[in-house]
């Protein structure tokens, strides 16, 4: 073991510092790539779990009339409550737009479901308003600002003097209404008698697991209007971290299985430049067993190296990567993780291993006297590959660069597959990106196919209809009221949907449109967790009315990760409409909703639908960086191996330059060897990169509730332009790989040490 180890620490010492720090550089790589996305997707639950802890464990949220609520604080099913909690709802003014608002009376500290305050303090007079975080740094309100809150027709300016996390929804942009605190003086200064108030009361359960079981039964009771369990609230919380956590870490196998090849590559590059040497060691007494460990604790020791360095950079990083809790809750701080690092550590080792423990096999079983000869390796390519060159006709630069390549087909091959790796980590980017952006561009692949949100006019419905029937801007609309719905002991979200069936433009994967009572469509999510197909029938409880339904057909949506069943309207008789979802002829949503408030006046709620770049921003720069990284690790590795090749032969380069090999084919022959391991990675990469887009959209889609068959490919040009590039950054890898070598006199070069 000591002869083992002295072996090792002796190759450390004799090694050249660029190629010890470009083996730890990669590894560092690659464990960072594996300690972030462990963390992205694992850092925002804890996060929920522990606010959901400090608020005192709230399951279940009922919403109803608040004699009903008061009788069920002493259901059997809860440990404890909260008070009956009244409230009333609004617009506040963000920006040139309104969101809606649910505006409540503050609870004890102490009572289940307590929000939890982030700045400022607990409001105390009436004009004092404690705001909801999230909403709060998305608009930039901070406290001691003014806000603008309409509720009725009623407007009333109030001073924010704290923000707060409320755990009864997730949070805006993704739900609404957002929720704002203030004193029982204030609330009945915003909503005075005769203005119409709710109430909800929130419970702790003796049974946590049995959440959907207790809002299926308490959600039929009389004067029950709605019940919201805690594990539905938790997943919408973190649909964000699912949808950019999964495609993270999906895209980080990219960077492991590029630095896998990276470091296979560079450690049979790293030996056969050693041969010599291992030889010397054996020819003075050491075992073929020696020189192989030798080897490899040289080169593990390097590895676990930067397994730490890595290790330590991902989880700096992984803080960074979070995106949708981070407005309303902070970044999470760093988690150190020992686990993520023997991961790592494990990870890197087993690469490490693999990639050095073969070819020092094979270097170690050469025969001494042969490798100890002051004689180049003889070419490795097949005697037919030599002929086709031949024939071939090729300038001799050209040949000689193909030689070179050929010469080592096992290295030649991995580098190729390393920059394959990357090309289909480009084309995956630019594809996630264009998914993405369509979903953006077409809100109905998310389930959101309008353009502004009309409620509230005071009139039940009548007045709003009339009037987007009679204005020019509006193309269409439809109206929906949503129930939490009962499957057998399940609850979901289920929505009726009036107005004119064709006017509802949702993005029908499926089967048949919605257009008759006693039909309906489902959410993909809804399908999936009731085991459900088209053409079947279900039997639901939406508030107290029983439906059976026939699935017609299933659509795109997002919501409640899919987990989302649409009937007609007409199967809830006098059920007022929720909200009139409207869409414009043209121009934009804002635009749209200010035609709307001026038509409708200050009865009704008019709001614009919303997107998030922001937050998109941050997903698509982490996957730019990530196929940089890729890609960049992928050149720097050809440009080595194709250095090393050309070493290798640098004798037979100086015999070339003293018969007239200029500098300029000099390059050339480098270039013509990258371009061709270039072409070879480009026509390779890009039908894997098509596929593996389509697998990781699929499953991320299919996370959230969309379901598959939703991701777009990048564009055609850059498609067209994926080989040809990646064969021309080959090719210019290569010509700088052996620049300074094309400037080395021949009189060098055919000295073979």
């Amino acid at each position: 073991m000591s002869a083992t180890l002295r072996l090792a620490l002796s190759g450390l010492r004799g090694r050249s510092k660029v190629a010890a720090g470009a083996t730890a550089l990669v590894a560092a790589l690659a464990a960072a790539a594996v300690v972030a996305g462990l963390s992205v997707q694992s850092q925002g639950g804890p996060q929920v779990d522990e606010i959901y802890r400090d608020s005192g464990r709230p399951d279940l949220v009922v919403y109803g009339e608040p004699a009903a609520l008061a009788g069920l604080r002493g259901d059997a099913a809860f440990a404890a409550t909260g008070p009956v909690t009244p409230f009333t709802t609004g617009d506040v003014e963000i920006g040139d737009g309104s969101v809606e608002a649910r505006v409540a009376t503050l609870p004890p500290a102490s009572a289940v479901g307590a929000p939890q305050l982030r700045t400022g303090r607990w409001p105390v007079a009436a004009g004092e308003v404690v705001f909801d975080r999230a909403t709060a740094v998305e608009a930039g309100v901070r406290d001691g600002d003014l806000v603008r809150v309409d509720v009725a027709g009623r407007p009333s300016t109030l001073t924010v003097v704290g923000t707060a996390v409320d755990l009864t929804d997730c949070f805006y942009p993704d739900c609404d209404p957002i929720r704002l605190f203030v004193s029982p003086a204030g609330l009945d200064a915003l909503a005075p008698s005769g203005v119409e108030r709710g109430a909800l009361l929130i419970g702790r359960l003796t049974d946590p697991d049995a959440a959907d079981a207790a809002a299926a039964r308490l959600g039929t009771l009389p004067g029950v209007d709605g019940v919201q369990p805690w594990p539905d609230t938790r997943d919408d919380i973190l649909v964000r971290e699912l949808i950019f956590g999964a495609s993270l870490a999906g895209f980080g196998v990219f960077v492991l299985l590029a630095a896998a090849f990276v470091v296979a590559g560079a450690a049979a590059a790293r030996l056969l430049a050693r041969r010599r040497e291992i030889a010397m060691l054996q020819a003075v007494g050491y075992t073929n067993r020696q020189v192989v460990g030798g080897l490899l604790g040289e080169t593990l020791l390097l590895g676990v190296t930067g397994a730490v360095l890595g290790w330590v950079v991902g989880t700096l990083v992984a803080p960074l990567l979070q995106v949708g809790l981070a407005a309303a809750m902070g970044r999470t701080g760093l988690r150190v993780s020992v686990v993520s690092l023997l991961i790592a550590v494990a990870f890197v080792g087993v690469i490490l291993a693999a990639a050095t423990v073969i070819p020092a096999r094979r270097a170690a079983r050469q025969p001494v006297t042969d490798v100890l000869r002051d004689a180049p390796p003889r070419s490795a390519a097949p005697a037919r590959v030599a002929r086709l060159l031949e024939r071939l006709r090729l300038a001799p630069a050209a040949r000689f660069g193909l030689g070179t390549v050929l010469a080592r087909p096992a290295r030649s091959a991995l580098t190729a597959a390393a920059l394959a790796i990357a090309v289909a980590a480009v084309v995956v980017a630019a594809g996630f990106m264009s998914t993405m952006d369509r979903i953006v561009s077409e809100p109905a692949r998310a389930g959101d196919p309008y353009d502004v949100m009309v409620a509230g006019d005071g009139t039940g419905g009548a007045g709003t209809a009339a009037a987007l029937s009679a204005m020019p801007e509006v193309a269409g609309w439809y109206t929906q009221t949503d129930r939490r719905a009962t499957l057998g002991e399940e609850t979901f979200l289920a929505r009726a949907i009036g107005g004119d069936p064709a006017q509802a433009g949702f993005l029908l994967r499926e089967g048949e449109p919605l257009r008759a009572a006693g039909e309906a469509v489902a959410g993909y999510g809804f399908l999936r967790r009731f085991g459900l197909a088209v053409g079947d029938t279900v039997d639901i409880r939406a508030g107290e009315a029983a439906l059976s339904l026939r699935i017609v057909g299933w659509y795109s949506e997002t919501e409640d990760t899919g987990e989302v069943l649409m009937y007609r309207a007409e199967m809830l008789p006098g059920a007022t409409p929720d909200a009139f979802l409207v869409s414009g002829r043209g121009g934009s949503p804002e635009a749209l909703a200010t035609a709307l408030r001026d038509r409708l006046g200050p009865a009704a709620t008019v709001r614009a639908r919303e997107a998030d770049p922001d937050e998109l921003g941050v997903f698509t720069v982490a996957l730019q960086v990530m196929a940089g990284l890729v890609l960049v690790v992928s050149l720097a590795n050809l440009a080595a191996a194709l250095l090393s090749g050309a070493r290798e032969r640098a004798r037979v380069l100086g015999v070339l330059r003293t018969v007239g090999f200029t500098v300029r084919q000099t390059l050339a022959q480098s270039a013509t060897g990258g371009a061709a391991l270039g072409l070879a990675a480009g026509i390779v990469g890009l039908p894997v990169g098509l596929v593996v887009l389509r697998v990781l959209a699929d499953q991320v889609t299919t996370g959230i509730g969309a379901g598959p068959g939703l991701s777009q490919y990048p564009s055609g040009l850059l498609l067209a332009a994926t080989v040809p590039a990646a064969a021309l950054a080959g090719a210019l890898a290569g010509a700088a790989a052996t620049r300074r070598l094309a400037g080395t006199s021949a009189a060098t070069l055919v000295r073979w040490e």
